[in-house]
């Protein structure tokens, strides 16, 4: 379930963002050929169970190389997968243009390849603090939203059939009783709000949910009031066990948004995909993730990344955007963005900044991430270190330069690689001091230890002259 607006053609982003960059996909059979059109489905006796024991049928596994590996180039942020102590589960927006039917193609190797870059903006930002599973899922393709919302309802349940069965094999077989974060956008966040309802409230998951991540489609206040009961909104920044919903419009914006009101949501009572485009909606700051301060200024904003130009995941730029959550949708400013870093290729245009929902809130994912699975682990009053949530410094060539790494609970030794010269550290105390002789930007990372364990962190260390 879509806006009109998103029924344009993504052909023209779906091209620019992949002549600026070449990502992995995990799993990729040697040899796959790329299908040009989705594969119609009319029976359920068409629709067999995909097996997820399959590494091909995962967009990111954390032992397959993928593009939720990554970090902007140069950036100096570190993928920490291998020492994770959580894991997320990434349900990827629409991918596949369509052709012959409504659902693409489980093999669909192109649709696979838009879903790698949509895995390097959306899922990278949690490679800090969780390994990342992300399924591929025979999506509901982008003419089925041209479609009334009664011929909507098959194609978006099976869709979402493969979504649960994903979600399952990675319940059985990966978790291991490890905290998950949950994180979904657009046709991704429809499915990751059912899932909620169907498949982790009221079940042992329910307790290991750290929060979701679930931006790009607007979701009614009443979803919470009269299904997800035990899983609320997110209002609080360490919240957790809950659900933070944003959509991202300029500020002035021209966008239809009161065409973007009826994009669908699951509604539990009725069991079907429906559309209210008068109820009160769900939606925070994803700056300050705080309900109380639905303002923050440019200083606040942690940093984005480029997306859709030459410059895709090429650098970090923080304090990019001030932010204004009028309660149902957030505004940024200044507006437009900049042409050089920001372009959705027509697909919506203006100022509707759909496609930028997370690449825009890039560290203020990471770093929230981190805040609220802390959090949780203090919550199973859990005794090793917990490492803070700053993830970025800054040093000057020939100038002493101090650092206290921020750590909860005792820490009987510290450890860091990637210190430039002049830097040294402090295992007991945990600080960095010295006086750097070379600019740059370095990836540390760092780990903090005690007898209960240990904890696993980055500093994106940038050197000035």
């Amino acid at each position: 379930m879509q806006s009109p607006a998103s029924r344009r053609t993504l052909q023209i982003l779906l091209l620019s963002i992949c002549c600026c960059l070449a990502v992995p996909i995990a799993g990729a059979a040697a040899g796959a050929q790329a299908s040009e059109t989705a594969t119609p489905v009319a029976q359920p006796a068409d629709w067999p169970i995909v097996d997820y024991g399959n590494p091909t049928n995962w967009l990111a596994l954390p032992d397959h190389p993928s593009a939720a590996m990554h970090t902007p180039k140069g950036a100096g942020f570190s993928n920490l997968q291998d020492v994770a102590q959580a894991d997320v589960f990434y349900i990827h927006p629409t991918t596949s243009m369509g052709g012959n039917g409504f659902n693409a193609a489980i093999d669909d190797a192109e649709a696979a390849r838009i879903g790698a870059l949509m895995l390097l903006t959306q899922a990278t930002p949690f490679n800090a603090v969780a390994r990342v599973y992300a399924p591929r899922y025979r999506q509901v393709t982008l003419p089925l939203y041209e479609q009334d919302e009664e011929t909507q309802q098959r194609p978006t349940n099976l869709a979402y059939a493969d979504v649960l069965a994903a979600f399952r094999h990675y319940v059985t077989h990966y978790n291991a009783g490890r905290p998950f974060i949950l994180v979904g956008h657009s046709q991704g966040t429809n499915h990751a709000q059912r899932l909620l309802s169907e498949a982790i409230q009221g079940t042992p998951m329910e307790h290991l949910l750290v929060a979701a991540y679930l931006p790009g489609q607007p979701i009614p206040r009443s979803v919470f009031r009269d299904d997800l009961r035990r899983i609320g909104p997110c209002v609080r920044p360490a919240q957790t066990r809950c659900v933070a919903i944003w959509g991202t419009f300029g500020e002035n914006t021209d966008a239809d948004l009161a065409a973007w009101r009826q994009n669908g949501y699951w509604n539990s009572a009725r069991q079907r995909w429906i559309t209210a485009p008068a109820q009160a909606l769900s939606n925070i700051n994803p700056v300050s993730w705080d309900a109380r301060r639905p303002r923050t200024t440019l200083v606040q904003h942690r940093g984005a990344v480029p997306f859709g130009t030459n410059h895709t995941f090429d650098r970090l730029l923080p304090r990019l955007v001030a932010v204004r959550n009028d309660g149902s949708f957030d505004f940024v400013s200044p507006a437009p963005l900049p042409a050089q870093y920001f372009n959705d290729g027509g697909v919506f245009g203006g100022t509707n900044y759909h496609v930028f929902d997370i690449a825009l809130f890039w560290l203020d994912l990471r770093e929230n991430a981190r805040l609220r699975l802390n959090a949780w682990m203090n919550q199973q009053h859990r005794r090793q270190p917990l490492l803070g949530t700053t993830a970025t410094a800054q040093a000057q060539v020939g100038k002493p330069w101090r650092y206290r790494i921020a750590v909860q609970h005792a820490v009987t030794a510290f450890a860091l690689d990637g210190l430039p010269a002049g830097l040294r550290l402090d295992t007991r105390r945990g600080v960095i001091s010295g006086t750097p002789e070379q600019a740059g930007t370095f990836a540390l990372r760092i780990t903090a230890s005690n007898a209960h364990g240990s904890d696993h962190g980055e500093l994106a260390l940038t050197v000035e002259r």
